[in-house]
């Protein structure tokens, strides 16, 4: 009820009419994060071979999203109007609240962490693998990062020493680690917590070293980088797409570059028992803000297919992500045949990563040789 007091016009907000005003917009909103809420945890735990989410929101409009929401939360309908010109309140709005009015999902994501799982799409997947099994890229503390050595040594693999042997074919392979002081806690004396899990002699090097002996092994030739780069995290991949740019001016008989890395996600999410021995279990990412994309994705999946084939299980599967959900790019646009693998996760051993690395290469074996009739030029 409102009252006149000395030219003040005042509200009563203790009125009936008020309070159930009041109840109502909360009881609303309450039922709007349920039921988000419940939807995620049912998705998080089926088995899902595509991100469903994903591709029914990116057919509707930004202003579809905002009509749609705005019904329940009035806010998001105001927005439509801000979208249609960019000011300096709405740029000023996402630099303090990290809330992307043209992406609504970006609203929820900031009130439901999990729900930002669902970004990631899942394109083909082994049977266990859900939406918790997505792998995750977790920088190191940033004080852990100071620690750290600034100037990693500067080294060449074996591999990369040797040069080519009888029955070998040329160098076909690139390996390198954008990444290369992720490690693992069992052959880190001392560390249990996973988000210490780095060194600079002791990492994820050594398993790309492995993968490269194995190969040349099956006779591919293979080159691997298990240096470091002198530059922040934030700007690594920068620095390795340097490296893989001088190894193909150097070496035109390359075809294949992988990046191996180390998931954050722990053992549960990332080793598969094998007639009785454990591996540590492979995923492949698979960036969408590149021209080649397609093709890298055609060539993950069909290593995808063979490991499981050979191994079933050990490929939990092929994830996409677009630049929104990290960076999107992983220099796969220098190539059709670049690939971003992860290798186990912080919990797993040298051991286990090694027999997933000689499984890898004999798969990429299969498919390279059967790529590659007797005059030796690839189909």
């Amino acid at each position: 009820m409102r009252h006149r007091v000395h030219r003040f016009s005042t509200w009563n907000m203790s009125t009936p009419q008020v309070r159930k005003l009041f109840v109502i917009l909360i009881l609303a909103t309450a039922f709007i994060f349920v039921l988000t809420g419940l939807f995620a945890m049912i998705q998080a735990k089926r088995s899902a071979q595509s991100s469903d989410l994903g591709r029914i929101t990116s057919h509707f409009s930004t202003e579809t999203l905002l009509y749609l929401m705005g019904g329940e939360i009035p806010h998001l309908a105001v927005m439509e109007d801000a979208l249609r010109e960019p000011r300096f309140s709405r740029v000023f709005f996402e630099l303090i609240t990290s809330v992307d009015p043209q992406d609504p999902r970006t609203f929820l994501g900031s009130e439901l962490p999990g729900f930002a799982l669902f970004d990631t799409e899942i394109v083909v997947a082994a049977e266990d693998v859900d939406y918790t099994s997505i792998p995750i890229e977790s920088p190191p503390p940033s004080d852990l990062e100071k620690k750290m050595d600034s100037k990693p040594e500067q080294k060449e693999s074996s591999t990369e020493k040797k040069g080519v042997t009888p029955g070998k074919e040329k160098n076909r392979v690139f390996i390198y680690h954008t990444h290369y002081t992720e490690s693992f806690l069992p052959e880190l004396k001392g560390s249990k917590d996973p988000h210490t899990a780095y060194d600079n002699k002791i990492n994820i090097g050594r398993v790309g070293e492995r993968f490269g002996n194995s190969l040349e092994k099956l006779g591919i030739g293979a080159q691997v980088y298990t240096g470091g780069y002198q530059a922040e995290w934030n700007k690594l991949y920068q620095a390795s797409r340097e490296k893989v740019v001088a190894a193909m001016k150097q070496d035109e008989d390359l075809r294949y570059f992988i990046d191996i890395h180390r998931d954050s996600q722990r053992r549960a999410k990332t080793t598969k028992e094998i007639d009785g021995k454990d591996y540590a279990r492979i995923a492949f990412v698979i960036g969408t803000a590149n021209p080649h994309w397609e093709k890298n994705e055609q060539l993950a999946r069909k290593l995808h297919n063979k490991l499981n084939e050979l191994y079933p299980g050990l490929s939990k599967g092929v994830f996409r992500k677009s630049r929104a959900m990290g960076n999107g790019e992983y220099n796969q646009s220098l190539s059709p045949n670049s690939l971003l693998i992860e290798i186990g996760g912080v919990d797993n051993t040298f051991a286990e990563t090694y027999r997933t690395s000689d499984a890898l290469a004999r798969a990429l074996a299969e498919i390279h040789f059967e790529a590659v009739p007797v005059d030796g030029k690839a189909r």
